[in-house]
């Protein structure tokens, strides 16, 4: 079963699964560990008094949700698992006419291929769910014209755009913005520990970076296809938010920029910019994962809340 990417889980028997991980409380006492900093099996074992086998059985059921992420990293005696949280925060609905209450919200999907601008340099590439498209490490490839296929894309350098799709939206009664994607840093073939400085921005203003910890290829995506043989596996779900109270990184608040500032005077089309800049003190590139590969299944998730 594919993680759950939702922040908003309406209380029912379609997130089973979800809620039957937190009725533990080691489990629960594995996400308070990880509340402060990433730990190890080894690690939370010795803080549990637990066996690792007995941790990592309880570590699997709180990924297998989505709750938190782990990725295998380098030690003394072979390699270690570290577990990190992937969820700050998780609203639950009670209510099943939620769209008709005061939480209300329109969500849009982008698909990965949607983009209308970019800057990228090689190595680069972008793939469907059935195979690679054209060469690459070419950055032309880019203009592929049947980008609705693309299920995944990568690049070293640079930058890729989107526009919102807002046809829709009622800037007037708009309380807050979320933005979600699928994403790690860009290494041949892959490296857990290779840190990526990546950048969001609407409308040309920077929101946030987002220091990506690895290229993550230790284990198969969830949903990556089984010929895949290039490295990248999976990403790290990242939501950002903008509120009239600021902007949120997963939950976590980042900056005093608001989304009365942002849609100051808005009257024209908003654009979501990805970048990795070479200048950066981590300059390690993007893959960015669609609904068919990775861990997650989705493009670029907008959900527009009104008052």
């Amino acid at each position: 079963m594919a993680p759950h990417s939702d922040y908003y889980l309406k209380v029912n028997d379609s997130h089973l699964d979800f809620f039957q991980a937190l009725a533990s409380k080691t489990r629960l006492q594995i996400i308070n560990l990880l509340l402060d900093k990433n730990r190890s099996i080894s690690e939370l074992s010795g803080l549990l008094d637990l066996s690792s086998a007995v941790v990592t059985k309880h570590v699997n059921i709180l990924e297998n949700v989505g709750i938190i992420t782990s990725i295998s990293e380098k030690g003394i005696r072979g390699r270690l698992k570290i577990c990190q949280l992937n969820k700050e925060e998780v609203v639950l609905i009670f209510n099943s006419n939620k769209e008709k209450t005061s939480r209300k919200f329109i969500e849009k999907n982008i698909p990965i291929g949607s983009y209308y601008d970019f800057k990228i340099s090689a190595p680069c590439g972008i793939t469907s769910n059935e195979k690679i498209l054209g060469y690459v490490d070419n950055p032309n490839l880019f203009y592929f014209p049947e980008r609705e296929k693309i299920s995944l894309l990568w690049f070293t350098s640079g930058y890729i755009s989107y526009n919102l799709p807002i046809y829709d939206i009622n800037f007037n009664n708009i309380k807050s913005v979320e933005i979600s994607c699928e994403l790690c840093s860009e290494y041949a073939g892959y490296n857990n520990n290779f840190k990526s400085d990546i950048e969001f921005y609407l409308d040309d203003i920077l929101l946030t970076t987002w220091t990506s910890p690895g290229d993550f290829g230790d284990r198969k995506g969830k949903l990556t296809p089984k010929w895949w043989e290039l490295g990248t596996e999976y990403g790290i779900l990242k939501t950002i938010k903008v509120d009239n109270n600021g902007t949120f990184l997963d939950g976590v608040k980042v900056n005093n920029l608001t989304l009365e500032e942002l849609l100051k005077d808005k009257k024209g089309a908003i654009s979501f910019k990805i970048s990795s800049p070479d200048t950066t003190i981590h300059p390690g590139g993007v893959n960015l994962f669609g609904k068919d590969f990775g861990d997650y299944n989705q493009d670029i998730n907008v959900k527009f809340f009104y008052e």
